[in-house]
């Protein structure tokens, strides 16, 4: 059994046996253990030789007669065994710990199962091995804080070597190794840990609830959480931020299972944060319905193995789950929401100034898919390229707000030329005529045909927004152009699409951007009608058909085309995976969230 199945946690010691040329002995863990205030009856069934296997070899004072009679079984030894280098598996180079065997099932909950197949040296697979907390700190502070990675992470062949054009991941900035990358990533999952840690001293020493005091006969001296003041002092903040903390800790602390996710690495900081922000103004039966939803869906794709999201992924989560377990709570929320809406000046400096509108999430994404409509317009109309596309757009505004189609000859002449935006835009009828209004954008709406016609009032969504409600899809689904698509009802993905206006020719390239809708980069939100689309197998060799297409912005197809990002169908094609394969070694198996919950 491991040190975790005996009771002790081994890990809290990893700053003293991480280092494999030192093997630590007995009593340097007992001193180790008091240093860090464990406790250091260290259990019998704890013997060193098999936690430490080349402590014979390294001179450790592990004589027999010093050692408990017990074992650790050999599999566990057996996971930290090098074993040959597999033909296909990148990385050989010396130093590298190459992965032979199967994949522990003690891997921290901050790793992806498929990292520990990636060339790494033996100390950061180790870190792998530990929760956020006093080992893995240790872990990672004796690994350095930056710099290249010091172990050679080139191909074992040097020929093979030599005809890369690319950098050896890990010998100079730009270009990291997976070590580096997984190192960066356990730093996350501390600071994940950190965070929740110094939010449970916050409520520790602030109450649960702010803590209000009336003097006895002075009602007006009465004080709320009058902690506050000692707080600042010494957290160098001010009664304002303190104040502010305290509400995010209190609200943190109110959901136990948000907060083990959060410190075991699951989710990172700025997840767990959008969870508290996104249910902020629901009553709280409702948000502990809708956080615990979240939580449990987070639990459910870890144990599918599948990416974690990012923020902006968890936002459109809690809406869905909104959606789902609290709809009549939203629905009040929204409209007192809604009574506080307006717009707003703030002086920029320069003779300019930032003109923002507090309105509805779905009439803005509206009017900047409007507006970014005409601005490509605007674009095909000035072939210099003289202004931007967030020039163009800033002037779409003003012409309609104001009736003036373009920059005066003076404005013009006192802006400095800039490239034009190479981002690709929707597609939109060219205007010939200065000022003449474009035809109205589409936004694309999400909906089942059954509350499309009000036999169901299940969410809608808005690919790039996230879930609307059943209401407010119908009004949008009514109000111009639609499309049908097809959804497999056993999962909920895209299979067919359809439309009244596009030629066929276009419907291929509806099917794929229906079903994945956005880029397949890994933390990549471009939507996909702005994204090209990219054949995983390069045209001729691999066909153009739906099992080969996928979107990519430009950036990410660039760096699939010309700089060793490389890019595979899954096998299973049910869900239409993927996985990516990056110059580090380290791969990521992904595949699109389908458009619609499924039953």
């Amino acid at each position: 059994m491991g040190a975790a199945e005996v009771g002790w946690d081994g890990a809290a010691v990893g700053g003293v046996w991480l280092d494999e040329v030192m093997a630590p002995t007995v009593q340097q863990l007992r001193e180790a253990a008091e240093v860090m205030a464990l406790d250091t009856d260290l259990p019998d069934t704890l013997c060193s030789e098999d936690v430490f296997p080349d402590a014979a070899v390294l001179g450790g004072d592990l004589s027999e007669d010093s050692l408990p009679d017990a074992v650790l079984t050999g599999a566990a030894v057996a996971e930290f065994a090098p074993g040959p280098v597999p033909a296909e598996h990148p990385g050989g180079g010396g130093g590298v710990d190459p992965c032979s065997g199967p994949v522990p099932e003690g891997l921290a909950r901050w790793v992806r199962r498929e990292w520990w197949l990636a060339p790494v040296r033996a100390e950061v697979r180790r870190l792998m091995l530990l929760a956020p907390g006093v080992g893995l700190i240790a872990g990672l502070s004796e690994l350095g804080m930056g710099g290249s990675c010091p172990v050679d992470h080139g191909h074992p062949d040097a020929v093979v070597e030599a005809a890369d054009p690319t950098p050896v991941p890990g010998s100079r900035a730009g270009y990291p190794c997976a070590c580096q990358l997984i190192v960066a990533a356990g730093w996350q999952a501390v600071d994940s840990w950190v965070q929740v840690g110094a939010a449970a001293s916050l409520v520790g020493a602030a109450g649960a609830v702010p803590v209000v005091a009336t003097p006895a006969g002075v009602a007006r001296a009465r004080a709320a959480d009058a902690c506050r003041a000692e707080l600042a002092a010494m957290l160098h903040l001010s009664a304002a931020s303190v104040h502010a903390r305290l509400v995010q800790a209190r609200d943190l602390h109110a959901f136990p299972a948000l907060a083990a996710v959060a410190g075991s690495g699951l989710m990172f900081t700025s997840s767990w944060r959008v969870v508290l922000y996104e249910t902020a103004n629901l009553p709280e039966g409702a948000r502990a319905r809708v956080v615990q939803r979240v939580v449990d869906a987070v639990e459910a794709r870890h144990a599918q193995d599948r990416r974690p999201w990012t923020s902006g992924e968890t936002r459109r989560a809690v809406k869905r789950a909104i959606a789902a377990v609290a709809a009549a709570e939203a629905a009040q929320a929204r409209a007192r929401a809604h009574a506080r809406r307006r717009v707003a000046v703030t002086p920029a400096g320069d003779g300019m100034a930032w003109l923002s509108g507090y309105i509805r999430d779905v009439d803005a994404h509206r009017i900047y898919n409007r507006l970014t409509a005409a601005a490509a317009a605007a674009a095909a109309d000035d072939p210099s390229g003289a202004r931007s596309t967030d020039e163009h757009r800033a002037d779409a505004l003003v012409a309609a707000l104001l009736n003036h189609p373009h920059p005066t000859p003076a404005d013009t002449a006192a802006t400095p030329p800039t490239p034009a935006d190479t981002a690709t835009t929707p597609s939109t009828p060219r205007s010939t005529t200065p000022g003449r209004s474009v035809s109205r954008p589409e936004i694309c709406v999400v909906v089942s045909l059954a509350t499309l016609l009000g036999c169901a009032d299940a969410p809608g969504e808005v690919p790039g927004l996230g879930p609307i409600d059943a209401d407010v899809a119908r009004a949008l689904a009514a109000d111009g152009r639609w499309r049908w698509w097809v959804t497999d009802p056993a999962t909920g993905q895209v299979t067919v699409t359809g439309s009244r206006t596009y030629t066929p020719s276009a419907e291929l390239a509806r099917l794929i951007r229906a079903r994945e809708p956005h880029c397949r980069m890994p933390g990549c939100a471009r939507r996909a009608d702005l994204c090209d689309l990219d054949h995983t197998t390069p045209y001729p060799h691999g066909r153009t058909d739906a099992d080969n297409l996928g979107p990519l912005c430009r950036a990410h197809h660039n760096l699939k085309t010309h700089h060793g990002y490389a890019l595979a169908n899954h096998p299973n094609a049910q869900t239409h995976a993927w996985k990516w394969t990056f110059p580090s070694g380290l791969t990521h198996t992904d595949q699109p969230d389908p458009p619609l919950p499924g039953p």
